[in-house]
């Protein structure tokens, strides 16, 4: 046998091996190809005359191409020269390798690819050259020396791993969330109710006998099979097979925490919280890491039910069919399952002859969504009142439900888009929350979603936001835990400044339980605590929270929406003019790893480049706006974190990375000017200094990521108009002309402006 596959290897090599003269004709025409393309490019403008300026300009173009085409060259022949066995292992080992500093670092940690390399091959290359005997000695020599190199390498690789964190947020070194604690009880203490545990689902899962033979009530499978799902090909039988369906018999299958009352007093119809997790292993059941909420929340008289969506995570199974690997795609089913089930619980409360019968007030539904279910919540409530599936009108929506309120803890954006938009959202209060840890969804995504939601005015709604210093993706759900990846990404991961799991989830019961108190049952005394966390310090872990809010009762004077001049503001008849500031546009900001889904105004001022304070005023026109001392002036910020100096400051050889100002509390002050005149002034310290961005690596040599270590978030701040009557008691109100940001108070820095407006009414503080 292998006498014959010798001898058919020569006959291939005689009739396939090119000759050469074969390889010289090819090489030529290759060369050929390289001139027509370079006097393509000298005519590419249909240009006639030949300059020295782009004879330079073209030589210096093919002169890199050169260079690239040389390194290419030599990295060829340097494989070429390795062993036959040593090149087979070096590429069968690259692929993973790079894979796993890409997923770590981004295309920034392929620069640690040829150090790891080296580091195990001298390693153990010299290692077993040196303790094999009958080396020469002149070769030991040379093994000592590599071997001392890959010493040197591992040592340095393993201080990287292991030297201490670095503290990244100096400026916020001592700070204490202080403030004015409300007077409503902690939203994280349980309420006065007992609760009962209870499933429902298929009555048939394969994998949890709470959903087979241990559901208390059995529910009918759903047909999702014309959305936009990958469960298709080998990979989609492998799945089936697993769960026992395919995607036309999605089970309804939920936990179930329920208040009872004292003895088993029949309770008033409860308000209903449906939980859904998002993607994680299918195999590692994520559904029962909600159980800290479902738990309070229904001591607090809510019915809450954590979705089972496993069977839409992924899976290593998904890689016998790579091409049909989901992205988020199967996000819109997510959201479409979550109306299902409040499908069912319809059914069951209009069924007199059903336990449930009457237990849930569906004129009050939240729903909640965690990574991927963050996304699908918004998904929920933008399919709830439309009658068709928007990409597929075949598929008829009969939903229309009355949700309340909308909570996204570290969502994903964008993964699906209805006929590739943005997820719309509209006089729906809103509320999410992310950690600067986030080792999964590394940038704040929910603040595009929180930009995008709007409000016409007709209803009473408001949206939050809450970013938290120190918390990651995973221990908001009890099963994920404390690392956002598996091995090996897990070693890489860097949790050493991160916040333990029971702060972690302390701020998730505080906030989201207020949230529902106040959007489902009315609770008003909450809502300061999302204007401002102080206003909850004595709930809340002493840790450094940036709130963001807005609601559907506030004139906005400057959105930054309305169109590309930058001395407009949103209402009518209000403008903006900019003094002796050295950055002023309006422009997206970067997140960590996507960009912010709404436009700011970049505001920057530097000693270096105008001697006098800069300004920015907004002036509301010749109408006396309906204002009162009840009225508050408020407006969104945060530090830009970019240089102070202009663009042409480049041509002076100084440098405009990011100096000081980004790293420094920025202070200024905020004038207020009426029709005579009269100005009355305030700090913005009067509410809160504005702290740096806050920085974090998620991983261990940060400095390889190619993952920003901070991004914008914008917190907001609120001053009531009264307070500046009290710095000046001549100040008119009702004739209120202008307002100014005097920039006067620190030499220099760059703040990123949004949603600046007049609240109408008193807010607690």
């Amino acid at each position: 046998m292998l006498i014959w596959l010798k001898s058919a290897g020569r006959w291939l090599q005689r009739v396939f091996l090119p000759s050469d003269s074969a390889w010289t004709a090819a090489a030529y025409a290759l060369l050929t190809l390289w001139g027509m393309l370079l006097v393509s490019f000298i005519f590419s403008d249909g240009a006639t005359e030949i300059t020295w300026e782009s004879t330079l300009g073209l030589t210096g173009l093919f002169g890199l191409m050169a260079l690239a085409s040389v390194a290419l060259l030599l990295t060829t022949w340097l494989l070429g020269a390795l062993k036959l066995r040593y090149r087979a292992a070096l590429l069968l080992c690259l692929p993973p390798i790079a894979l796993v500093l890409m997923l770590s670092w981004g295309a920034k940690g392929l620069i640690a690819l040829p150090v790891f390399v080296m580091t195990v091959s001298l390693l153990f290359g010299a290692g077993a050259a040196l303790i094999r005997p009958g080396i020469p000695r002149s070769r030991r020599m040379g093994a000592w020396v590599f071997f001392a190199v890959g010493v040197a390498l591992a040592g340095l690789l393993g201080f990287g791993l292991l030297k201490p964190a670095p503290e990244l947020n100096a400026a916020l070194s001592g700070y204490h969330l202080r403030g004015h604690t409300l007077e409503p009880r902690d939203p994280s203490k349980p309420g006065p109710y007992g609760f009962k545990i209870l499933t429902y689902g298929s009555g048939v899962d394969r994998h949890r006998p709470e959903y087979a033979g241990g559901v208390a009530f059995q529910t009918k499978s759903v047909d999702g099979s014309k959305l936009d799902l990958k469960w298709i090909g080998l990979g989609g039988w492998v799945r089936s097979r697993y769960w026992g369906f395919g995607p036309d018999k999605f089970p309804v299958q939920g936990r179930v925490w329920m208040p009872v009352g004292a003895e088993d007093v029949a309770l008033p119809p409860c308000p209903l919280v449906l939980i859904v997790h998002g993607n994680h292993g299918m195999e590692s059941f994520s559904d029962p890491g909600y159980a800290y909420l479902g738990e309070l929340l229904a001591s607090q008289g809510f019915i809450v039910v954590s979705v089972d969506e496993n069977f839409l995570n992924s899976s290593l199974a998904d890689f016998i069919n790579p091409f049909g690997l989901r992205k988020g795609e199967e996000n819109s089913v997510r959201g479409w399952m979550l109306l299902e089930h409040l499908v069912q619980w319809r059914d069951w409360t209009q069924d007199k002859t059903h336990p449930m019968f009457g237990k849930a007030d569906l004129s009050r539904i939240a729903l909640i969504g965690h990574s991927r279910g963050g996304q699908a919540v918004a998904i929920a409530n933008a399919f709830n009142d439309l009658s068709h599936d928007p990409d597929d009108a075949t598929l008829v929506f009969n939903y229309h439900f009355k949700l309340g309120a909308i909570a996204a803890i570290a969502p994903v954006d964008g993964q699906y888009q209805p006929r590739d938009r943005p997820v719309p959202m509209h006089d729906t209060n809103y509320f999410t929350l992310q950690g600067s840890m986030d080792g999964d969804l590394t940038s704040f995504m929910g603040s595009s979603q929180y930009s995008r939601a709007s409000f016409s005015g007709n209803i009473k709604a408001f949206k939050a936001s809450l970013y938290v210093s120190g918390a990651n993706h995973g221990q908001f759900n009890t099963v994920w835990g404390r690392y956002d990846a598996g091995q090996p990404f897990k070693l890489l991961l860097d949790a050493r400044r991160m916040i333990g799991p029971e702060a972690q989830r302390q701020i998730a019961k505080v906030y989201l339980s207020a949230f529902l108190q106040l959007t489902l049952n009315g609770e008003e005394r909450y809502r300061s605590l999302f204007e401002d966390a102080r206003n909850g310090a004595g709930w809340l872990p002493d840790d450094f929270l940036i709130n963001n809010y807005a609601d559907s009762s506030t004139r906005w004077l400057a959105n930054f929406e309305e169109d590309l001049d930058p001395a407009t503001g949103s209402s009518p008849g209000t403008t903006l003019d900019g003094q002796n500031l050295s950055v002023w546009r309006e422009d997206f900001v970067e997140l960590k790893s996507s960009t912010l889904d709404t436009h700011v105004a970049l505001l920057g001022w530097d000693e270096r480049v105008h001697a006098r304070p800069g300004s920015y005023r907004i002036n509301l026109g010749a109408s006396e706006p309906t204002i009162t001392t009840d009225s508050s002036l408020v407006f969104g910020v945060s530090n830009a974190a970019i240089s102070s100096l202009p663009k042409s400051f480049h041509l002076k050889g100084i440098s405009l990375k990011e100096g000081e100002e980004g790293r420094q509390p920025l202070d200024w002050s905020i004038v207020l000017v009426d029709a005579e005149g009269a100005e009355a002034q305030l700090p913005l310290s009067h509410n809160q200094l504005l702290y740096p961005q806050i920085k974090n690596y998620t991983r261990r040599f940060g400095a390889l990521s190619s993952i920003s270590s901070s991004e914008v978030v914008m917190r907001r701040y609120r001053f009531p108009l009264k307070d500046f009557v009290a710095a000046n008691p001549r100040l008119d109100l009702k004739r209120l002309r202008s307002i100014r940001f005097d920039f006067d108070r620190t030499p220099r820095g760059v703040i990123a402006l949004d949603d600046v407006g007049l609240a109408g009414g008193s807010v607690e503080r």
